[in-house]
């Protein structure tokens, strides 16, 4: 057998992180089959989380809860924007391999939208004073001290309200299209579909909350250009999936035709 070139050796980098991707649409891998079978979710959840390649202190934020489902209409995962905690139902790994994967996905990417505005949110108020205007629609807790930190923190509350709605729609679009690359042949099933398509409608429903500047002490136009960025991609995929995409057809001419 011939030594390997570092021709082989690059191939092999190029398409290792391929194979282990793939590896998350395996519903018949006996490991993970095993651990679900023995009520063994953490270890089921450790499997999902090497092979979504989880850093170590993003796999802490996690937390299987007994019970979970039947206290939260039946969902199977939560993000919390306050305490970063990632609640999973036990019910997400009986799903199979592919649906628990896609729903862990799901639930990193909001993690990371958290922190994402909050890395914007602590550039933008550690770096100037704190806006006296530019707060439309957010109940600020510290009005009478302007302290930056304090600011900070009433900025990150208002934006994850659900009152900001093309914000909450993006970030859910942004978590059903990570879930693509772990579906088996990268199609989605049809709950999700429907939920992508509501998301994107219900972004472009908001529309006027993007060019509205007096929101803009806490829905930063950083953050705004990001939510931009997600609905059109959400509007492209939400088309190419053949869904009636009407409604929405006038924002995408204005944000998105020519831009992204």
């Amino acid at each position: 057998m011939r030594p390997l070139r570092d021709k082989d050796l690059l191939l092999i980098l190029l398409f290792y992180p391929l194979s282990i991707q793939a590896s998350c649409i395996d519903n018949d891998d006996p490991a993970y089959n095993l651990a679900v079978s023995q009520g063994n979710y953490a270890k089921a959840f450790d499997l999902l989380a090497q092979e979504l390649h989880l850093r170590r202190d993003e796999a802490s934020h996690f937390k299987i809860v007994q019970g979970f489902s039947a206290s939260h209409d039946d969902r199977h995962g939560e993000a919390d924007p306050d305490t970063l905690e990632l609640s999973l139902d036990p019910g997400l790994f009986m799903e199979g391999k592919e649906g628990a994967c896609q729903g862990v996905a799901h639930e990193l990417t909001h993690l990371r939208q958290f922190q994402r505005d909050r890395r914007f949110l602590h550039n933008t108020f550690s770096k100037q004073p704190v806006p006296e205007k530019g707060w439309n629609g957010c109940d600020r807790d510290h009005l009478d001290k302007p302290d930056a930190a304090k600011a900070e923190d009433d900025a990150y509350e208002c934006l994850e309200d659900n009152d900001v709605a093309p914000h909450a729609a993006a970030e859910d679009i942004e978590a059903v299209l990570a879930q693509i690359p772990y579906a088996a042949q990268h199609l989605l099933r049809n709950d999700d579909v429907s939920y992508l398509a509501e998301n994107v409608k219900n972004w472009a429903d908001h529309e006027a909350m993007i060019t509205d500047h007096s929101n803009e002490s806490y829905y930063l136009p950083e953050i705004k250009s990001e939510d931009i960025r997600i609905f059109c991609r959400g509007f492209k995929e939400t088309r190419a999936l053949l869904v009636n995409t009407g409604p929405a057809l006038g924002a995408w001419q204005f944000f998105c035709r020519g831009r992204h």
